[in-house]
């Protein structure tokens, strides 16, 4: 890779973006670095010392690579989307009480954040692939407002879904919650007996587009919550049940003797967001880290066909 190319990774990797997304956007207090998987109760059960895994591209030898690499749990999930005063108002519940899945409040509050978690990955992935299509324009002598490349494309597409995220959320959580109603939602809690607590996750996923554009889709969480028991929560909005049914027939009509595995194999597909247990991971064959690794990134710009193997069992 030639000097100029490391420059415009690098560049977009330290673009950032940072500004606190409540309500109606136009609160200017300045974010905190915001847990979207609970740092005290849900990665503290995972982490070794310190540290848990995500994936994440970093160069070796002048090339950038997937790897799952060691993150310090207090930077791990986190995303500049909130200010302090309003991380505290949304998820106050869920971050001073016992984290309980059989209460709605908890697992609308842990939709939430799944939401605000999306609508701020995609609008800092339209900075990051600005950035490359600066530098592009920069190299090529062009003005970054009059010519379009590869990269502009995909900033103006990260744009979009963000666009579809806030919608979602303004119409799901917000308006409901002002008008003093709750939130519509439907809630699937799978519950892994026996699991010691290696995996955490959370992401809002994408099962459709309705006419108009709207996001159809379930929010979805994998949370530890001791040493031999983890929960996975897919939350809804009632009205959307048909098409996220036909779209996760795996999960919720499947063997039940495969859902860990198809929960794994998900995670793979479709979700970015998740860390792993050093120590579980350390577990696995060299097959195995390979294949796991390889399936993921194969997946990096939309879910696949994944050619099923025991080894995609990323909770054993």
């Amino acid at each position: 890779m030639s000097n100029e190319t490391i420059q415009t990774f690098v560049a977009a990797q330290k673009r950032t973006y940072a500004k606190c997304l409540y309500g109606d956007l136009t609160c200017e207090e300045k974010p905190v670095d915001a847990h979207s998987i609970q740092n005290a109760k849900v990665i503290e059960l995972i982490q070794d010392n310190g540290h848990v895994l995500m994936p994440d591209f970093r160069l070796v030898n002048g090339e950038p690579k997937l790897a799952f690499v060691k993150i310090g749990r207090n930077d791990a999930s986190t995303f500049t989307g909130l200010c302090s005063k309003h991380d505290i108002e949304l998820f106050k519940t869920i971050d001073t009480e016992p984290l309980n899945v059989r209460r709605r409040e908890h697992l609308e509050q842990l939709a939430y954040r799944s939401v605000m978690r999306d609508l701020h990955v995609h609008l800092l992935n339209s900075e990051k692939a600005w950035a490359i299509h600066e530098q592009l324009c920069k190299a090529g002598g062009k003005n970054p407002a009059e010519v379009a490349t590869a990269a502009s494309i995909i900033a103006l597409n990260h744009d979009r879904k963000g666009l579809q995220a806030l919608n979602y959320r303004e119409k799901h959580f917000d308006t409901p919650l002002s008008r003093g109603k709750i939130p519509d939602l439907q809630h699937l809690l799978i519950t892994m007996n026996g699991q010691e607590p290696v995996v955490a996750a959370s992401a809002l996923l994408s099962s459709d587009f309705a006419e108009d554009g709207e996001l159809i889709g379930p929010t979805f969480n994998v949370v530890p919550m001791d040493n031999d028991k983890s929960f996975a929560v897919l939350s809804y909005p009632s009205g959307q049940e048909p098409k996220i049914k036909a779209d996760l027939p795996e999960i919720f009509d499947g063997d039940e003797d495969r859902l860990t595995y198809e929960l794994a194999k998900l995670i793979i597909q479709r979700i970015e967001n998740f860390v792993l247990s050093p120590s579980h991971y350390d577990k696995w064959s060299s097959d195995k880290k390979v294949r796991v690794l390889r399936e993921f990134e194969a997946n990096i710009q939309g879910p696949k066909p994944v050619e099923d193997h025991d080894d995609l069992n990323i909770f054993l």
